[in-house]
């Protein structure tokens, strides 16, 4: 018998690389002062300032963060028209032990992404869930895989970025270990011209 191909169609993108450099002193300051001035999330905190990439003290951060974006855009998107793929809003996440980061996708945005300050790859982890919430037909599984999880997790680790389509449904588990996991998230849209004016499609951001 014929070894059989199964063909992954359609599949969600989520992109996973490190930045090539540590924080800097004055970075991880500031994200430490930053705990300070925060709202109550779905359990756990994050900043009010919800635009924080624009802070002087991220400048450096938000270049390589520009940089990956264009790069997931010429990578997986893709587009033959000239776009960018600009960050939107953004702010910092803090997870204590015990806490925990809801289940939820983030509206109004083309690809979102995390960037960790601080994570623990002995317990830290993203957790990713299946678009399909309800299932009509669910045998017991023996053996999971890629075509029958409903949900997949990456273990993260400091300096760690993920970007992946905004729509993707996420969540943090309740925390373990004694760190403070701190991530920096953002959401992105598209500059520039997307659709084909004659088709009748064309929309200029």
């Amino acid at each position: 018998m014929t070894e059989p191909i199964i063909h992954n169609l359609f599949p969600t993108p989520v992109y996973a690389t490190t930045i090539k450099r540590p924080f800097t002193k004055q970075e991880l300051q500031f994200v430490k002062n930053q705990k300070n001035h925060c709202s109550k999330n779905q359990g756990n905190i994050n900043t009010k300032d919800n635009y924080i990439l624009n802070r002087k003290e991220f400048k450096n951060i938000k270049k390589i963060l520009d940089e990956h974006c264009q790069n997931y855009l010429n990578t997986v998107i893709c587009p033959k028209n000239k776009i960018k793929l600009c960050i939107t809003q953004s702010w910092l996440n803090y997870t204590e032990t015990n806490q925990y980061h809801h289940k939820h996708a983030h509206p109004n945005s083309v690809i979102s992404g995390v960037l960790y300050f601080d994570s623990d790859k002995e317990n830290d982890r993203i957790m990713f869930s299946h678009p399909i919430v309800y299932k009509q037909i669910l045998p017991d599984i023996d053996k999971y895989n890629v075509w029958n999880s409903d949900t997949w997790w990456f273990t993260v680790e400091t300096g760690m970025l993920l970007m992946f389509p905004s729509s993707t449904t996420h969540q943090v588990q309740i925390k373990k270990g004694n760190n403070t996991r701190i991530s920096l998230a953002f959401n992105t849209f598209y500059e520039g011209t997307i659709g084909i004016n004659d088709q009748l499609t064309e929309l200029i951001l």
